[in-house]
């Protein structure tokens, strides 16, 4: 799914992300990726210089689970750090990194893709953590 680099383009992934897994019987795993996809779409559209194209959207299915990714073309890396307590901004990435079961990274010449992975539910979780779950591709998984 292409969104503009707009706030609009926040609720309309995740009003995307839950027509899809309900399409795809997946209702248990809707709020959690609606919330990590709300964060990666407003990274997207925060950190990317202005009037140099759409993000892109997609989710898919493996095995044991959800893949979400958000590509666009800026080069800013993602960093997972803590926020300061009155800080407003700063916690997205931290989300990510309790909620999902793995995430990451990787550039390309016209810009980056972030991702994250959800278990399905009854599906395996990654035994000893989250280095268990394939990996979408890059160098830079987390």
């Amino acid at each position: 799914m292409s969104l503009p680099a707009s706030p609009r383009s926040v609720a309309a992934a995740r009003a995307f992300s839950r027509r899809l897994l309900a399409e795809w019987g997946l209702d248990a795993l809707t709020d959690d990726a609606a919330l990590l996809l709300s964060e990666l779409v407003t990274n997207a559209i925060v950190h990317v210089p202005e009037g140099t194209g759409d993000v892109e959207l997609s989710l898919s299915r493996t095995p044991g689970h959800l893949v979400a990714r958000v590509t666009d073309r800026g080069g800013a890396l993602p960093r997972c750090s803590l926020a300061a307590k009155d800080s407003e901004n700063g916690r997205g990435m931290w989300l990510v990194e309790q909620i999902a079961d793995r995430w990451g990274h990787h550039t390309s010449p016209a810009g980056k893709t972030v991702w994250f992975a959800l278990p399905l539910p009854d599906g395996p979780r990654a035994p000893g953590g989250p280095s268990a779950v394939p990996a979408p591709a890059g160098p830079a998984d987390v």
